[in-house]
């Protein structure tokens, strides 16, 4: 039980860093710092994203590699013949390769997974960011502040008690309280958003 513990307790602080990663190259490309504002149960979701994303890629690698392995058995008897003669060597060379180095490559294999996963979470926060600031997002958002409706803007989030907006006219982000909001509308672009309620 305690190594069950000890794992997840590694598995969740690892999701944390990840988490803080992708938050940072987010909010960071608005100009905000998520740190003051978000919950650690946010970037440990955060986190979980990112290594969900890393997950899939691993998929893709291994149905990718299983169409390779079809094609090369599905071959002449000689590729067959190296079908069969490759991964005996690459394992045996990879055995004796651990056994001179002491598991050096074990060691620096986590490493390179563990920057892989980090330049991935960094990556994929930034490309969302640039993706809306651009104007490349699908929604627009109409807020309406003391009566007086804002519209033509992009919904960044939500950090801690506030909207993140992204005000596309002037290029910059706009926190509104929660509670000065009387009314939030997200539409699709090209739709006019209704009237707001009195």
């Amino acid at each position: 039980m305690a190594d069950v513990a000890g794992w997840g307790s590694a598995v969740v602080t690892f999701g944390l860093i990840q988490g803080a990663l992708y938050l940072k190259a987010y909010w960071g490309h608005f100009g905000l710092d998520p740190f003051q504002f978000v919950a650690v149960s946010e970037l440990a979701l955060a986190g979980l994203a990112g290594i969900g994303m890393v997950l899939f890629l691993l998929l893709v690698a291994l149905l990718f590699g299983g169409w390779v392995e079809t094609k090369v058995t599905s071959g002449s008897a000689k590729s067959k013949l190296f079908a069969w003669l490759f991964p005996i060597l690459f394992f045996t060379g990879l055995g004796l390769l651990l056994w001179w180095s002491n598991s050096w490559p074990l060691l620096i294999y986590a490493l390179v997974m563990l920057v892989y996963v980090s330049i991935v979470s960094s990556m994929l926060g930034s490309e969302r960011a640039e993706k809306i600031s651009s104007g490349g997002g699908k929604h627009v958002t109409a807020v309406t502040v003391d009566g007086q409706v804002q519209g033509g803007l992009s919904l960044i989030g939500r950090l801690g008690d506030s909207y993140a907006l992204w005000d596309p006219a002037r290029k910059a982000a706009v926190l509104v309280p929660v509670g000065d909001v009387g009314r939030l509308e997200i539409a699709r672009k090209g739709v006019m958003p209704g009237p707001a309620a009195n």
